[in-house]
């Protein structure tokens, strides 16, 4: 048995395992000792001083439905009739990054999961559970159970309190909201929300960064997603949006139902603002004004279950999105590759493995010091 293991370990790491072995791997990891011996296995395999093995050990536990503290993230792709909304939403990094400068790294760490609260700033510990109390500790408002942080909906209604979750890059989070609407945020993002929503009023929320939104239903609060000038209002559907500042343009792409999208801080009107059919695009930059595209809509839901997926894609968008989610720095003196063409699909691999694979066709050097990544022609 331990011989046909190591085979089957091979070919989970070469990504070619059937799905009859990655039940077996499942059932001989649940042992502790040999779980142990798989991450050995994962480390021995890589050899990389960036790799993670916890990181990597949580993608195989999404793949084969182990993950018990995200488990609603293996099923968060199909759609419920509770919800009346799935979405995506990527943001300018600008003000987080911005924000985060501005702080001493002893009160807001930047490599770990903080919540601001009116009751302080807390840090969050993935692997933990804990109690966030009001201000004045007299009730619990919501409770953290690893990578999940779930918000008390019988709150007695009153004055709305702002929380601000923080979520460094390298890492992924998931909060559930006072409503049961569900949100994950990918690395290096921000969200603003109430705390808990008032009655009959559009349920506002501010996010910069990338996330997967789940939306509960409710006909008299509408839910809208503020996010760098751009307005989204959500009328049942899943829908991603993307918003750099260093692109200079956002873009709001339909995956399902109907989304109306907007550049003012009002509602949105139909009879001045667009909506989307499924599989369109709308691109807003500047003053000019929005435009309509078809596109295909899969590489913009990949990061939800741990994916890199990458059609077509200029290197210079690659590179920023290596950033984020391996949590390094890579600076790129090969000018010329920025405008190279990449696809590929990834999961467990390092970001040096991704590097060469796209060396395979376009000859390029690269070293790693610490954390950061230097590309040279």
């Amino acid at each position: 048995m331990e011989q046909k293991i190591k085979y089957i370990i091979k070919d989970y790491l070469e990504n070619k395992i059937s799905a009859k072995d990655l039940k077996i791997l499942q059932e001989w990891v649940s042992v502790p000792e040999n779980k142990k011996m798989f991450k050995e296995h994962l480390a021995e395999h890589y050899k990389s001083p960036l790799f993670d093995v916890d990181k990597a050990y949580d993608v195989f536990e999404r793949r084969t439905g182990q993950d018990k503290n995200t488990k609603s993230k293996v099923i968060r792709i199909q759609p419920y009739l509770r919800y009346a909304a799935m979405l995506i939403i990527t943001i300018s990094m600008g003000y987080l990054v911005y924000h985060l400068n501005q702080q001493p790294t002893a009160d807001l760490p930047i490599n770990e999961v903080t919540l601001e609260t009116d009751g302080g700033t807390y840090i969050l510990d993935v692997s933990g559970q804990r109690s966030i109390t009001s201000k004045n500790n007299e009730e619990v408002v919501a409770t953290q159970n690893g990578e999940t942080l779930s918000y008390n909906g019988n709150l007695e209604s009153g004055e709305i309190v702002y929380n601000i979750l923080n979520v460094p890059y390298g890492r992924t989070f998931e909060v559930e909201l006072s409503d049961k609407t569900y949100v994950y945020l990918n690395a290096g993002s921000r969200l603003k929300y109430p705390a808990h929503f008032a009655p009959n009023v559009p349920r506002e929320v501010f996010l910069e960064g990338e996330a997967y939104f789940k939306v509960t239903k409710n006909d008299e609060s509408p839910f809208i997603v503020r996010a760098n000038g751009a307005s989204t209002e959500v009328f049942g559907t899943e829908f991603n949006v993307t918003s750099y500042s260093e692109d200079n343009e956002t873009s709001i792409v339909l995956v399902e139902g109907s989304i109306g999208v907007f550049e003012e801080e009002t509602r949105f009107d139909p009879e001045k603002h667009t909506k989307l059919v499924p599989n369109q695009m709308a691109s807003i930059s500047g003053k000019a004004p929005i435009t309509i595209t078809q596109v295909d809509v899969s590489g913009y839901i990949a990061w939800v279950d741990g994916q890199l997926i990458f059609k077509n894609e200029k290197f210079e968008n690659i590179a920023r999105k290596l950033q984020r989610h391996y949590n390094v720095i890579i600076t790129n003196n090969n000018l010329a590759l920025n405008e190279k063409r990449f696809t590929g699909r990834f999961d467990i691999e390092t970001v040096e493995q991704i590097l060469n694979t796209f060396q395979r066709t376009n000859p390029f050097n690269y070293r790693i010091s610490n954390r950061q990544i230097i590309i040279n022609p």
